[in-house]
């Protein structure tokens, strides 16, 4: 359900007032990915969000979640002071691979299993011979979760949070085919960094110093890029606000549409979006 209003007057944000009731819940809480594939395409949201049709898991997607289940037993151990070497972090790395193709299987050409298979374990081995690995501040968290309300929207905002460092600094593992733009990407996944500010800061009552994003690049020769931000301004606080109560309100007015683009290549809904008719018989 849509939580009540009760503003806290900032002179910030326009607040955007909501009925209480939503009729499908999507509602019941927003994360920055959920606002980013409204806002990339409010129609592929609806498929996705609203009558949940499932998307075909592809190697690449299957190789990540494992590639961060690696990770996260590396910062786990580290946290909490224990195993936390090579084989510690390949085993957690098998496992998840192991257990997303008993629940989510993917079809694989000959002989691509064992590639995606030997890249994953070279990319976590890139990543622990890393600089970044080799950081003596011990973790403030992991895998975080963080659901909070603010005046500024009508359902609570939630992210998870990779890694959270010293100086309440965020940090979001990447995994790329390609040396990414990293200016770029920095661009693109503001909405998302933003927003775990936002949480941690909500939580915590203190400043974030600094955001980070880990591209862990899956070349011949896997690189590890390591790209820091700074904090988010009080008017990127501002725009962040403002683009969440646009994308809120389409959704819950359930104003959903194509938005042709280059996206659509990829897009797993293309046959579903030209059956679309808008209700139009």
């Amino acid at each position: 359900m849509i939580q009540p209003l009760n503003p806290k007057p900032n002179g910030q944000c326009k607040v955007v007032a909501l009925p209480m009731q939503s009729s499908d819940g999507a509602l019941h809480h927003i994360s920055a990915s959920s606002l980013k594939l409204y806002l990339g395409c409010s129609l592929k949201y609806y498929f996705k969000k609203i009558l949940k049709l499932e998307e075909p898991t592809s190697p690449a997607f299957q190789l990540g979640k494992a590639v961060h289940a690696g990770l996260q037993a590396f910062h786990l151990g580290r946290w909490h002071g224990k195993s936390h070497d090579e084989q510690t972090v390949l085993k957690a790395y098998h496992r998840a691979f192991l257990e997303q193709e008993a629940t989510d299987p993917v079809q694989y050409k000959s002989g691509e299993r064992e590639k995606f298979l030997e890249k994953g374990e070279l990319i976590l081995k890139a990543y622990l011979d890393s600089d970044h690995a080799k950081m003596e501040d011990i973790p403030l968290g992991v895998e975080v979760k963080l659901e909070e309300e603010f005046a500024e929207l009508p359902s609570p905002l939630l992210g998870y949070v990779d890694l959270v460092r010293p100086g309440n600094i965020p940090v979001d593992f990447k995994t790329y085919a390609a040396t990414p733009n990293v200016e770029l990407e920095a661009f693109q996944h503001e909405l998302q960094l933003t927003a775990y500010q936002l949480l941690i800061e909500e939580a915590t009552g203190e400043a974030v110093e600094g955001r980070e994003l880990v591209f862990l690049v899956k070349t011949a020769k896997p690189k590890i890029i390591v790209h820091r931000i700074p904090p988010a301004t009080e008017a990127a606080k501002a725009r962040f606000w403002l683009v969440a109560q646009a994308a809120i309100d389409g959704i819950y007015h359930e104003r959903f549409y194509p938005q042709p683009g280059m996206a659509c290549s990829w897009c797993s809904f293309r046959q579903e979006c030209k059956a679309w008719t808008g209700g139009v018989s």
